[in-house]
């Protein structure tokens, strides 16, 4: 079994080889979900690529996040280069660069990344269909579905053993990038799940009750010392400590503490284990539990009374004093400060953070100290309530613990190399057609007319039929519902009202969907298909193998995230005969990746067996409207308050409901695309989604949508979500 450690620089290499780890893995400059992070340059990640080799140890490189269209150029070089370092695998999440890898670069491997909802055995099966040969199981899974899994002998299984966790599924994030654009599928998370928020329902405003304000969605680490010979027995392939953002101190101290147990006797086991979670603790961490591995009700797993801060809480700044153009806190600290050593202030209202070194600092006649803050500290952070966290120990007493002495010199590509990796990416980027994108480009009027050809269809996605046997006050073209069980039961209602129209019902099957519901879904879905319905939307590509040989028209919903047209063509050569383009993007991306997805050379065709193997191409769809859910949760809390409005620090409102086993968080407020209805059209849209799910459906709720839907003026505007930005 593998012991895998998280790299963020050279020095964190360093760290994690001399603490004992088999093997590391970094992220490839600008593709990894930790864009944050100081970028590694290629010739450092070159030079520890050839370090592993001679030493035995394995090398990963993450190249794990979401690509616009306009960086599929940058990222045929990039792969050019990774493969003349011939990592051991690459970390992928995007569809369009597997398909890049498996077409032009088939020599490096493939690891699907946990940001690609794995799940379930059938969402493995998926990925090595796609070529991959290991996959990273997500964090949410507990032991006895791992096992299970495990036991189907796919692909090699990764799991993360140990570092921070996420509150909704790994891979179904929106919440970052629905206020301001900063997608976590593309590295960029701000983490509003550390933030405090407080509960403003209308119940507790009656009451005059003081309104409830906790860190609802922050969760402690993951930690698993206890659980290595169980993960070791049950046949995982390797341990994953998740990391790359932290300190040297912590990469050296957790990496050791596992390499400890690992190595243990059975005899002497008890006591390493003790041993190794103090070299844990030490490791300046948040507080941990065991995540979802010894049941999904883990005790916890949820720290709403805190923020969620890494490393050690020192204690809150009670002044803070202006000095020329330097601010000076005043604080008692819990534990002993020292000059050189990362610490973090915490916003407590607002939940910002700021990290910095230590410079100055002051000692009183009384236990108080003055701490130099930060030079970028704003004036208004000055006036609220501030907590100080250490999140690494000082350099002094670093060399003390002689953490990472190894050195390694940046390593360039040679002159071969280097000419491999110029003439392979010009030769790509041209038979992709990049090379000359600026001449191709449609122009607005060309765009236009083919827009006059053939209008947009509206689907509309409801939770209850009810709504369908009314008089909508808009024409739907669809109508999209969900697979539970109280929707299904109007199924022969449907069919009747239908008649030969069934087309037009669209079975959704959800984002989430674990082993042990497998089984009852396959059942309802060959009960529909026996009913007359034909055409259902998957959440997940691992739910392709539900329909069998059934001759059904598949659809792919937003939460596959596809952001570029090398991921539509991927999709469509899978048999989906359309899908929704990524719910995050903006209109730049959407244009330019429609636009290549169009004019590409060789039609996608749909896969041998699905209805129809002529070269059709899938319909692309956008969802439009709507409240979706930015988190997915696994993680249930008696702290959290379900169904009640809860307001962030920058007044934005939210509410959690619990949807059958996973809960979904969603904004109040909608957002709303649908003023630009028939700039959509021009880019080549086919439909677009109005999305009603968990939203009220009366009368008067209709009328508005079919004003809305009109573009009529006399509306408050709503959000446009990254449309009118630039989802970064």
């Amino acid at each position: 079994m593998e012991l895998l450690a998280p790299v963020g620089s050279v020095e964190h290499f360093g760290a994690a080889v001399e603490a004992g780890a088999d093997g590391v893995y970094v992220g490839a400059p600008g593709f990894n979900a930790r864009n944050p992070a100081r970028e590694l340059r290629f010739e450092e990640i070159r030079a520890m690529a050839a370090h592993c080799r001679a030493h035995g140890l394995t090398f990963y490189i993450a190249i794990n996040s979401l690509v616009r269209e306009e960086e599929l150029p940058r990222l045929i070089s990039t792969l050019a280069e990774l493969e003349t370092i011939s990592p051991s695998a690459l970390i992928v999440q995007d569809l369009g660069v597997i398909e890049l890898v498996k077409h032009y670069f088939p020599t490096l491997p493939l690891h699907g990344s946990t940001l690609m909802f794995a799940h379930s055995s059938a969402g493995i099966e998926a990925l090595a269909k796609l070529g991959c040969s290991r996959v990273v199981l997500a964090r949410e899974l507990t032991i006895a579905e791992i096992k299970r899994i495990i036991k189907k002998n796919i692909l090699e299984i990764e799991i993360f053993i140990h570092g921070a966790m996420c509150f909704s599924y790994s891979g179904g994030c929106l919440f970052s990038s629905y206020h301001g654009g900063k997608s976590g599928l593309r590295g960029n998370c701000v983490q509003p799940c550390r933030r405090k928020y407080t509960v403003s329902s209308a119940s507790a405003k009656k009451k005059k009750s003081q309104a409830k304000s906790a860190y609802f969605f922050s969760m402690n680490d993951l930690e698993g010392i206890d659980l290595v010979d169980e993960f070791n027995r049950i046949g995982v392939s390797s341990l994953k400590i998740e990391g790359r953002l932290r300190s040297v101190n912590y990469v050296e101290q957790v990496v050791r503490a596992y390499r400890m147990v690992m190595d243990a006797s059975p005899a002497e086991l008890e006591e390493i284990r003790a041993e190794a979670k103090e070299l844990v603790k030490s490791a300046l961490g948040r507080k941990a539990s065991t995540g979802f591995f010894l049941g999904e009700k883990s005790k916890g797993i949820i720290a709403s009374h805190h923020s969620g801060n890494i490393g050690t809480y020192c204690g809150r700044i009670s002044r803070i004093d202006k000095e020329g153009s330097s601010y000076w806190g005043r604080i008692r600290p819990k534990h002993k400060l020292e000059r050189g050593e990362r610490f973090r202030l915490h916003d407590d209202q607002s939940g910002e953070r700021l990290g910095f070194t230590l410079r100055d600092l002051e000692a009183s006649a009384s236990e108080d100290y003055r701490i130099l803050l930060p030079p970028n500290l704003r004036a208004d952070m000055t006036r609220t309530s501030l907590s100080l966290y250490r999140v690494d120990i000082s350099e002094r007493r670093r060399q003390q613990k002689q953490i990472s002495g190894l050195h390694i010199p940046p390593l360039g590509p040679s002159s071969a190399e280097l000419a491999h990796i110029r003439e392979k990416s010009r030769k790509i980027s041209g038979l992709m057609g990049f090379q000359n994108r600026a001449t191709k480009q449609l122009t607005h009027k060309q765009t236009g007319r083919a827009a006059k050809q053939k209008s947009i269809d509206l689907w509309l996605r409801l939770d209850s039929p009810r709504p369908i046997y009314q008089r909508l006050p808009f024409t739907v073209d669809a109508f999209v519902l969900p697979i539970k069980k109280r929707t299904v039961a109007e199924a022969g209602q449907l069919k009747k009202y239908f008649g030969r129209e069934k087309h037009r019902v669209i079975w959704a099957l959800p984002s989430v969907l674990h082993d042990h519901a497998y089984s009852a879904l396959r059942k309802t879905i060959d009960v529909l298909i026996k009913s007359g319905f034909r055409t259902f939307q998957i959440g997940h590509l691992g739910q392709l193998d539900l329909f069998g040989q059934s001759r059904v028209t598949i659809l792919g919903d937003y939460s596959l995230n596809l952001l570029n047209s090398r991921a539509m063509k991927t999709a469509a050569s899978l048999g989906l005969a359309g899908f929704q383009f990524s719910i995050e993007t903006d209109r730049a991306c959407l244009a330019a990746a429609l636009a290549d997805y169009r004019r590409s050379e060789d039609g996608p065709r749909r896969q041998a067996g699905r209805r129809n193997e002529s070269p059709v191409k899938a319909r692309v769809g956008l969802t439009v409207y709507g409240t979706p859910p930015l988190f997915i949760a696994r993680a249930h809390s008696d702290h959290l308050p379900y169904n009640q409005v809860l307001t962030s620090p920058k007044g934005e409102q939210f509410i959690t409901r619990r949807e059958g086993g996973p809960s979904y968080t969603r904004p109040v407020k909608p957002f709303s695309l649908l003023p630009y209805q028939n700039e959509l059209q021009r880019m080549g849209l086919d439909y677009v989604v109005i999305d009603l799910s968990s939203m009220k459906t009366g009368r008067r709720e209709l009328e508005e949508l079919a004003d809305r839907i009109k573009k009529r003026d006399r509306l408050p505007k709503l959000p446009t979500f990254n449309y009118l930005g630039t989802l970064e």
